[in-house]
C-alpha cells in the first residue's frame, strides 16, 4: 500500500471523525428537554440521541487510531487530530447520559485508548475544579452539625416527650445526615439518580449544604421558640388544673428548649414555690431575671422566696427595683404585697403598712395583703376591730383550692380563733 493511499486513509478517518463530532452538538438540545418529553416510536426518548452520537464519535476515533502510523504522520494531520480530540473532550462533558462503563465492558479497550476513559478524566477535572466548593460545603455542614447538636441538646434537656423525640429525630436527619458516611452516600446516590452533570456537582453540594444550614438556623431561631411556647402554655394549663408535677415537667422542657425564654423559668419557679422547694425556686427566678432583667413578676417571685428564707433585707431593694419596672397592676400588686411582707420581717412595720396600703388601693380583694396587714396591725397594736376586718377579709378572699390560698386561709382562721371569733 502506497504512502499516498495510507495518507488518504488517515484523511478519510479524520473526516469521518469530524463528521461524527459534528453530529453530537445538534443532539444536545434534545437532551436538555424535560423528562416529560414523549417517547418515540422506537421506545427511546429524544434525549437518548446525544449519547448515541457521542458513542459513534468515539468509535470513529478508534478508526483514526487504526489508520494512523507514525511513518506517514504529517504536521497538518497531527494538528487536525489534536483539534478534533479537544472537541471530543468538550462535547463529552456536555453529554450527561453517556454510559461509559457499559461501553467499556463491551469494547474492553486498553488504557492507551484514552478516549474510552473520558468519564474518569472528567471526574478528576471536576474534583479539582470543585475543590473550593466542596471545602465551603464542608465548612457549612460543620456549622450545621454544631447547630444540630445544640438543638438536640435543648430538645432532650427537659426529658423525653413526644414532641421532643420527633423534633430531635428530625433535627438529626436535617443537620447530622450530610456529615455522616451514610448521609454523604445518600447525597451521591441522589445526584446520580438526578443524572446531574459533573460540572454542576460541586455547586450543587454547596447549595445543599447551604440549604441544610438554613434549615438548622430556622429550627434554632424560629421553631425552638415556638416549641418552647407550646410547652409553656401546656404547663400553664396543667398548673390551672392542679397537676403540679406535669406542669413542672412542661415548664422544664420549655426552659431547656429556649434558655432565653424567661417566662418558662418563671413559671417553673412558681411551680417549685408551690411545692415548697424554695432553693430550686430561687435559682429559677434568678435564671428568669438573667434572661430578662425587666421581668417584673420575677422580681416579685424572687423577693417572696427571699422572705420565706429569712432574707428580708436582701429582698427589699430587689422589690423596689421590680416596682420601678412594673408594667401593669398585677405586677404592682404582687410587688407591693411582698414589699410589705419584707418590711414587716425586717422590723419596719410602718413602711410595711404603707406598702400594703398601696396594694389594697390597687386590689381591695388581695387576700395576701389583708393577711399581712393583719400581722402589721398586731405588731402596731391596732384595735381588735381593725384586726378582725383584715383577717376576715383574708379568709373571705383566699382561694383554698391553691396551695398558697389554703395557707392564707389557715393563717386567718388561726388568728381569728385567737381573738375568739373563729368559725
Amino acid at each position: 500500500m502506497s504512502s499516498q493511499t495510507l495518507s488518504s486513509a488517515v484523511d478519510i478517518a479524520l473526516t469521518s471523525y469530524q463528521t461524527a463530532l459534528d453530529a453530537v452538538l445538534p443532539a444536545l438540545p434534545a437532551l436538555r428537554s424535560t423528562a416529560s418529553l414523549a417517547v418515540t416510536a422506537g421506545g427511546l426518548a429524544a434525549g437518548d440521541s446525544a449519547p448515541t452520537a457521542l458513542l459513534a464519535a468515539v468509535l470513529q476515533r478508534d478508526q483514526v487510531a487504526a489508520s494512523w502510523t507514525r511513518e506517514i504522520a504529517t504536521p497538518e494531520a497531527i494538528q487536525r487530530l489534536s483539534a478534533l480530540d479537544v472537541r471530543l473532550q468538550q462535547v463529552a462533558e456536555r453529554v450527561d447520559k453517556a454510559d461509559w462503563i457499559a461501553w467499556r465492558q463491551v469494547v474492553n479497550p486498553s488504557s492507551r485508548r484514552w478516549w474510552w476513559w473520558l468519564d474518569e478524566a472528567q471526574t478528576k477535572t471536576a474534583e479539582e475544579r470543585d475543590f473550593l466548593w466542596v471545602l465551603l460545603a464542608g465548612l457549612l455542614m460543620t456549622i450545621t452539625l454544631g447547630l444540630g447538636a445544640d438543638i438536640s441538646a435543648r430538645l432532650w434537656g427537659g426529658g423525653a416527650g413526644g414532641l421532643s423525640v420527633v423534633s430531635a429525630a428530625l433535627t438529626l436527619i436535617l443537620t447530622g445526615g450530610p456529615l455522616t458516611a451514610q448521609g454523604r452516600q445518600l447525597a451521591v446516590w441522589l445526584i446520580d439518580r438526578l443524572r446531574l452533570p459533573l460540572r454542576y456537582r460541586g455547586g450543587t453540594m454547596l447549595a445543599a449544604a447551604g440549604l441544610f444550614l438554613l434549615l438548622a438556623v430556622l429550627l434554632r431561631v424560629v421553631a425552638l421558640p415556638i416549641w418552647a411556647r407550646v410547652y409553656n402554655n401546656r404547663g400553664v394549663g396543667l398548673l390551672h388544673a392542679g397537676e403540679l408535677a406535669g406542669a413542672g415537667r412542661a415548664f422544664a422542657r420549655a426552659a431547656s428548649i429556649n434558655p432565653e425564654y424567661a417566662a418558662a423559668f418563671y413559671n417553673l419557679a412558681v411551680a417549685y414555690t408551690d411545692i415548697g422547694n424554695y432553693g430550686e425556686a430561687r435559682s429559677l427566678f434568678g435564671q428568669a431575671l438573667a434572661a430578662d432583667r425587666t421581668f417584673d413578676l420575677a422580681y416579685a417571685g424572687l423577693g417572696y422566696v427571699l422572705i420565706v428564707q429569712g432574707e428580708a433585707e436582701q429582698a427589699i431593694p430587689l422589690l423596689y427595683t421590680g416596682l420601678s419596672l412594673a408594667k401593669d397592676n398585677e405586677s404592682r400588686v404582687a410587688l407591693w404585697t411582698n414589699l410589705g411582707r419584707a418590711c414587716l420581717q425586717a422590723g419596719r412595720a410602718y413602711e410595711a403598712e404603707s406598702a400594703l396600703a398601696q396594694t389594697l388601693a390597687l386590689d381591695p380583694e388581695e387576700a395576701a395583703a389583708h393577711c399581712t396587714m393583719g400581722l402589721v396591725a398586731e405588731e402596731l397594736q391596732r384595735s381588735p376591730d381593725e384586726l378582725r376586718l383584715h383577717w376576715e377579709s383574708c379568709l373571705s378572699y383566699a382561694d383554698p383550692t391553691t396551695p398558697r390560698g389554703l395557707e392564707l386561709a389557715t393563717m386567718a382562721r388561726a388568728h381569728l380563733q385567737t381573738q375568739g371569733e373563729g368559725q
